[in-house]
């Protein structure tokens, strides 16, 4: 297993562009749980299954390293570009609430850190795919500022709505991991959060060695 620094947090908490930060400041690779979640839903909206089960038996889904992250195909189609469409935004929440698609992408997940070291950003990171890791993060920042950065993001869903959805669902509910680092960055500079992680890593890794 390689090592996985998990970093959790609401919608617009700054998760993504620190753990990129982090993990290009590391040469570990970025990876985002929520871009699975996104792919997904892309071809749920293209399928528009009768049945789940069945239609994630049958769907293939491959991953590879790209440029320090990680691009998703399903059956052969690269899936990047369809991450941010209105229909898969709007589906993404309720998909990420269903157990049997939670698990389906926890395994592969999983599977990456069998490969390489990690930087993961989602939700449940520390909570529920890798609670076992030392090196866990809780990022957030007042509803005013993350409302603010999705405004300049060009977003249009209301972060109360999603910070809802995310805490209030049945499965792998949005929640600080145990004994996760908690930063808010509502005051900080993307650089200063990433120097933050950086140095409380630090601190750990030399916990971990004592």
């Amino acid at each position: 297993m390689g090592s996985v620094i998990a970093i959790d947090g609401p919608a617009a908490s700054g998760k993504s562009s620190v753990s990129r930060g982090v993990a290009c400041a590391l040469g570990f690779l970025f990876v985002s749980s929520g871009h699975f979640y996104r792919a997904l839903a892309w071809a749920y909206v293209r399928d528009n299954p009768a049945a789940e089960i069945d239609w994630l038996r049958a769907l293939n889904l491959q991953s590879e390293e790209f440029k320090n992250t990680i691009r998703i195909r399903l059956d052969g189609q690269d899936a990047t570009a369809h991450l941010s469409d209105p229909d898969v935004v709007a589906m993404v929440s309720r998909l990420a609430g269903n157990s049997l698609v939670r698990d389906f992408v926890n395994e592969r997940l999983r599977a990456l850190a069998t490969e390489r070291d990690l930087v993961m950003e989602g939700r449940d990171i520390g909570s529920v795919v890798f609670p076992n890791t030392p090196f866990k993060f809780y990022l957030d920042a007042s509803p005013e500022e993350r409302a603010r950065r999705r405004g300049a993001e060009g977003a249009v869903d209301m972060i109360s709505v999603r910070d809802h959805l995310d805490s209030t669902r049945m499965t792998s509910p949005l929640t600080i991991p145990e004994g996760a680092e908690v930063i808010d960055t509502t005051h900080l500079t993307l650089e200063e959060v990433i120097e933050t992680v950086l140095k409380r890593l630090n601190k750990l890794q030399l916990k971990r060695s004592q």
